[in-house]
C-alpha cells in the first residue's frame, strides 16, 4: 500500500470545489487525514485568493494510475488543462509525494512546490512533521522552520463546511 500526499487548491467557488474534490478523493483512495485549510494569495497571476490543504491517502494504485485519477477528479470539477500554468483553478490536485519515490519525469516527485510554496509546505508539515523529504533528508517540520519566503498564509478560522 503506497502512502500518497496530495496538495489541493481552488480559487473559484472554493468551498464547493474543495469539498466535492475531497469527497471524490475519499471515494477513490483510502483516507488517512488532512491538514487545516489555508487561504493564500494567488502566485504568478492576479486572481482571487486560494484555499489550499494537503491530504494523506493510501492506495494500491501505481503512481501513473494515481496521477490519472487525480486529473480525472480535477476535470470532473471543471478544471481544464492546456491553459496558462498560472491561472484561476476550480480544483487543482497535485501528487506531492508517492511513498519516497524520486522521479524526474513530468510531474517530478517529490514535487518541487513542497520546498517553494508555503501553501504546500505548511500543511504538509502539519500532518507529517516527522516524515523526511526523500531528496533533502530533512523533516517537513524542519523544512517549515527554515522556510524564509514572504508568502502570506492564513488558516481558516471556520471549517464547518468541511466534514472531513
Amino acid at each position: 500500500m503506497a502512502c500518497v500526499f496530495l496538495g489541493i487548491g481552488s480559487n473559484l467557488d472554493r468551498e464547493r470545489h474543495i469539498l466535492n474534490g475531497l469527497i471524490d478523493i475519499s471515494e477513490h483512495f483510502n483516507w488517512v487525514r488532512r491538514s487545516p485549510v489555508y487561504e493564500s494569495e494567488a502566485i504568478g497571476f492576479a486572481g482571487h485568493a486560494f484555499y489550499n490543504l494537503v491530504v494523506e491517502v493510501t492506495t494500491e494504485l501505481d503512481v501513473e494510475a494515481v496521477l490519472q485519477q487525480c486529473k480525472a477528479i480535477e476535470q470532473a470539477h471543471g478544471r481544464t488543462h492546456g491553459g496558462p500554468k498560472f491561472s484561476p483553478r476550480t480544483l487543482d490536485i497535485d501528487v506531492l509525494l508517492y511513498d519516497d519515490l524520486i522521479r524526474d519525469a513530468d510531474p517530478q516527485l517529490p514535487r518541487a512546490e513542497i520546498l517553494e510554496n508555503a501553501f504546500v509546505l505548511q500543511p504538509l508539515a502539519d500532518i507529517a512533521p516527522t516524515r523526511k523529504h526523500p531528496v533533502t533528508g530533512y523533516t517537513y517540520h524542519t523544512l517549515w522552520q527554515r522556510y524564509n519566503r514572504s508568502q502570506q498564509l492564513a488558516p481558516l478560522a471556520d471549517e464547518r463546511w468541511l466534514p472531513f
